[in-house]
């Protein structure tokens, strides 16, 4: 049976091979498509490995730690999906002043990434402050 420590080792090959060849595409262009290929089959891999890794966990988890998770995903998800939609509703709606907020020179690749950041930053904030409240309401 593969161990959880063997299991990281793996992705940590795996992501760190994707990053070399990704920095091989970039710097020799005639591999590009070799490495953007190699690179996203690095990252479905990892995340492969990771969600396997889950499974086990949640496999041997106990009823209550299972439930805080649940929970906390669900609410705590939620309240902070929806506090992050506040600064996209600014920047639809009053796009100059929402502007301002970005850092100059952001590229709309970077703003992506920026956004995507932003929203799972607040769904993490939020699950961590329900988990927290739901094992603190049962102890």
């Amino acid at each position: 049976m593969v161990t959880f420590w063997a299991s990281l080792g793996v992705a940590l090959f795996v992501g760190v091979l994707a990053g070399v060849l990704g920095d091989v595409g970039r710097v020799r262009p005639e591999f590009a498509v070799y490495a953007l290929v190699a690179v996203a089959l690095g990252v479905v891999a990892a995340m492969v490995l990771a969600f396997w890794l889950c499974v086990r966990w949640w496999r041997v988890a106990d009823e209550a730690a299972r439930e805080a998770h649940k929970w906390s995903w669900y609410w705590g998800g939620t309240a902070g999906l929806a506090l992050a939609a506040v600064p996209f509703i600014l920047l639809h709606t009053m796009p100059r002043i929402a502007e301002v907020l970005l850092p100059v020179g952001m590229s709309t690749p970077q703003a992506v990434v920026f956004g995507m950041a932003l929203l799972g930053g607040f769904q993490l904030v939020g699950y961590g402050l329900f988990w927290a409240g739901w094992w603190l309401a049962r102890r």
